[in-house]
């Protein structure tokens, strides 16, 4: 068995000197870790016609089997596993997760019904729960804050080669098969990867790669002394908040808009999964790379990093996201519609390399996995839970057609708060002066 005790940390190879063709490698198996994770959480809203015709299911039932089955367990493990991932061996906490939900994705096949697809998804969503706070940890100390937005961009393609992947692959097999095999497609790939995931990459010493500002230490510190210390960094409860409610406009709309083609356009499920595969998969990808590499080039070319610049970077995406994906659901013409589409899954994923960065790098790093996971715990819980289940619920309530295209239009509107606190953020940070420019 992996041995996860706390003085595993510095027993593997830290004093081995990590060279940067290592580090990308490193890069690559933790984002072919997180595809898997998109995957295996994008899955279900690919499903949730054809599942919930044959289960019986109202659409509030569908939005909560997509969401809060997912969110509320994801949201009780993301703590644990945020203070696991500071203390613990963090190549072997993210073998073991990968492993476990990747398996429970698979059983998510065998469900009779309701209740038995729910303890499924419960059991992906607390695997999951450690999978961003532990690449993202990893990815940290592998990666300087002067490369750190890319790296994070690239490992952020994860989120829509997973979707791309899922509904497109998920799609054919639904057509040819039916959604259970979907689900049992899903989970393998995990299982493959763990084996390598766990063999190849080595855990990196802790805060090699930061200069801390402000020397602090957390050993034998509570939970609550931990909560304090991460609010009192500057602007970093805005960037929490922003990933939290721009996570309930894009999760919850994400999962919904192959329902959303199906029903308000008349298209095939094959067709639907595919071009939102395209905008939120390709296009969600290419975005998310984009707006990390160029929040790095901006800092490069003003003198380094600076995490209230960075932060101002990501605060006009969720505007735009906003803009264009309720422009999706209004428009009745098919192909302007799709257009909006393609711009807002370009947009949907780019804010998670310049924001995460910041969070990261002010959380510093004897806090960065507990960060990480507050973060997580509520963009999934409000985000993927709320989000996913408000759309469900608005669409009971309309009664039509256009009941889901009215959900997701009043989900996304929570994006343009998340702008409003990434400026709020950047203020913050600047006043604070200690991570402006290359300090």
């Amino acid at each position: 068995m992996a041995d996860l005790s706390p003085t595993s940390i510095d027993s593997d190879t830290n004093s081995r000197p990590v060279n940067e063709r290592y580090s990308w490698y490193v890069l690559g198996i933790l984002t072919l870790a997180q595809t898997c994770h998109g995957i295996d959480r994008a899955i279900i809203g690919l499903v949730l016609e054809p599942m919930g015709k044959e289960f019986g299911l109202s659409d509030g039932e569908r939005g909560f089997l997509a969401g809060f089955a997912y969110g509320i367990f994801f949201a009780m493990a993301a703590i644990p596993f945020g203070m696991a991932v500071d203390k613990f061996n963090r190549r072997n906490l993210m073998t073991a997760a990968l492993t476990v939900w990747s398996a429970a994705t698979a059983l998510c096949g065998l469900a009779s019904g309701f209740w038995s697809l729910l303890i499924s998804r419960a059991a992906v969503g607390i695997a999951e729960a450690g999978g961003s706070p532990t690449g993202m940890s990893l990815l940290s100390d592998y990666f300087g804050k002067e490369k750190r937005s890319t790296a994070i961009g690239i490992w952020y393609l994860s989120s829509g080669i997973g979707l791309a992947l899922a509904f497109i692959v998920g799609g054919a097999i639904i057509q040819h098969y039916n959604w259970r095999w979907a689900f049992l497609a899903a989970g393998i790939p995990g299982l493959l990867l763990a084996p390598l995931l766990f063999l190849t990459v080595r855990e990196p010493k802790r805060g090699s790669r930061d200069v801390e500002t402000t020397e602090f230490d957390v050993s034998g510190q509570s939970l609550m002394a931990r909560f304090r210390l991460l609010s009192a960094r500057p602007g970093l409860l805005h960037c929490i908040w922003a990933i939290v409610l721009i996570a309930t406009g894009i999760y919850g709309s994400s999962t919904w808009l192959t329902t959303f083609l199906i029903r308000s356009h008349d298209m095939p499920i094959g067709r639907a999964g595919l071009t939102v595969a395209i905008a939120y998969g390709v296009l969600g990808s290419a975005g998310g790379f984009a707006a990390g590499w160029f929040a790095d080039w901006i800092n490069r070319r003003r003198g380094g990093f600076d995490a209230a610049r960075t932060a101002m970077v990501g605060a006009v995406i969720p505007f735009m996201t906003a803009i264009t994906g309720i422009a999706t659901v209004a428009l009745t013409d098919l192909h302007w519609s799709i257009i909006s589409l393609m711009a807002c899954g370009f947009f949907s994923a780019s804010y998670n390399g310049p924001i995460y960065a910041v969070i990261v790098t002010i959380a510093g790093s004897k806090l960065r996995g507990l960060a990480v996971s507050v973060v997580q715990l509520g963009a999934n819980l409000i985000g993927v839970g709320c989000g996913t289940y408000l759309i469900g619920a608005i669409s009971d309530y309309v009664g039509n057609e256009q009941g889901v295209a009215w959900g997701i239009g009043v989900a996304l509107l929570f994006t343009i708060g998340g702008g409003i606190h990434l400026l709020l953020g950047a203020r913050a940070i600047r006043r604070s002066g200690e991570f402006t420019r290359s300090a």
